[in-house]
Order: C-alpha cells, then structure tokens, then sequence
C-alpha cells in the first residue's frame, strides 16, 4: 500500500473511531490496487452497534473531502479525498449476527442474496475494533458446517435450471433482451455454485474472472463452454448458446459428487 494511500486509510479511520456506535472497521482489498486502476478505492466497511451521526456531521467531518454522495437507503458514503475516491459502507452489527445465526438451516436466504456478505467480512483487512466480536465473526465463517454449503450449492442449482429454462423460451420467442437477461442471470448463477462446491465466499463480479481463474473444482469442458456463452459471436445464435448453457448445466450438476 502506497504511503499516500496509507495516510488516507489511517486519517478516515481515526475520525470512525471517534463515534460511540462504531464497532470495528474492515478495509477491502480494492486499496491494494494501483491508485490508477479504475477498480481502485479506499472501500471500508464500518460494522455499528448504536447510533452514527447524520449525514451533515459526517462530511462535516471530512472538511477536505470533495464530492461528497450519500446513500439514504443503505447508509453509504463515497467521496474524493485528496484525488483518491473513498467509499465507506455502514453495516448493522445486529444484522450480520442474526444472519450468521441462521447459518445452520436456509433462512439466511432470505436475508441475503449470496455470500458477498461474508467474503467481504473474510477476505478484509480489520484495521481497527473495539472488541472481539469481529474476531468471533471471522471465526464462525472460517468453521461453516458442510449444510451451509450444501444449501447454497443447492440454491444456485434451482438458479440454473430457472435460467436455462429461460434461455430456451427466450430463444424460441427471439426475444432478445429475455435471453440476454436470462443468460446474463445463468452465469452469475453458475459462478455461485462454482464458489460453493469450492468452499469459497463469491467476490464482487469485478473479481469473478479472477477468481475463477483460482478454482480447483471445475466441470470438464468448463473453459470452453464458459467462453463461448461470454463472447459475442454471429456463428453461435440464441439456440446454440442455449444448447452450449445446457452442457455447461450438466458438467456444473455432477459436481455435487464433491460436496458430500
């Protein structure tokens, strides 16, 4: 991390840790990128047990900050700090922990859309905390029973057979924008399953290829397929495509055999 970057991370958090409701701060690993890299930011996620100040207060309290946005739905903050872009996310301590406690059935389903979540929680850098309870969180995402997985894994299999299903209707309709929509949906899917039967918490999308890239588990023929759905090419019309996300399906499915 480069020394400006640094200064940046320590003066933001310094002013977090000023407010009674802040619990621990996590960095995200968008900071080790090169400053240049439009993919690079100061991203800090702020877990809160209590009361923040306003949104007025908290730019207030980043005088220099420019271009200050917030968020009134999910309290999101993002600005420019001395030409870095700076994203601070503010997460309820009282959320995560009645998501982790329905880890052991399906209800957390409910409460979340994947296991971004969780990845950003694992694979951040805790850079401040005032007690242990990031530290028992890290803790029970690094020893999930095997039914967490397998309840996911089986998730994303319901996912994919929506989407196929899809595709093959949009096809036959020559519906374009269903079947750009339905394959679109078919492979965020199919990356989530791949991350499940690997045991590893999704990333953002940014961070899909990369990712996939690391897996051990893969279907045979997965590359090829995977390719061929991701670029657009005139030889591989909507049928094609579709008949190509069905083999892909079929490979992705007899990987359940690594789950139990």
């Amino acid at each position: 991390m480069k020394n400006q970057v640094k200064k940046a991370v320590d003066d933001i958090t310094a002013v977090l840790v000023k407010w009674d409701g802040v619990k621990a701060v996590v960095l995200q690993h968008f900071v080790e990128k090169d400053i240049y890299d439009p993919n690079f930011s100061i991203s800090l996620d702020v877990f809160r047990d209590g009361e923040i100040p306003g949104r007025e207060e908290r730019q207030a309290a980043f005088p220099e900050a420019q271009y200050f946005e917030s968020s009134g739905t999910r309290v999101k903050d993002r600005f420019m700090l001395n030409d870095l872009p700076v994203r601070i996310s503010f997460k309820d301590c009282s959320r995560v922990d009645a998501v982790l406690a329905a880890l052991d059935g399906d209800n957390w389903l409910f409460m979340e859309r994947g296991t971004y979540l969780f990845h950003r929680i694992a694979a951040g850098t805790v850079v401040w905390t005032r007690d242990d309870w990031i530290n028992g969180v890290l803790s029970r995402l690094d020893n999930l029973p095997d039914s967490f997985w397998h309840t996911w894994i089986e998730s994303s299999r319901r996912r994919i057979d929506h989407f196929l299903s899809d595709m093959a209707a949009a096809a036959v309709k020559e519906d374009d924008l269903y079947f750009r929509l339905s394959l679109s949906g078919f492979l965020k899917s199919s990356v989530e399953l791949l991350f499940a039967v690997n045991r590893v918490f999704e990333p953002g999308p940014r961070a899909y290829a990369a990712y996939l890239d690391m897996l051990e588990i893969l279907p045979a023929g997965f590359e090829a397929n995977w390719n061929s759905l991701i670029r657009e090419d005139t030889e591989l019309p909507p049928e094609r495509k579709q008949e190509v996300a069905g083999l892909l399906a079929r490979g992705l499915f007899s990987l359940g055999l690594y789950t139990q």
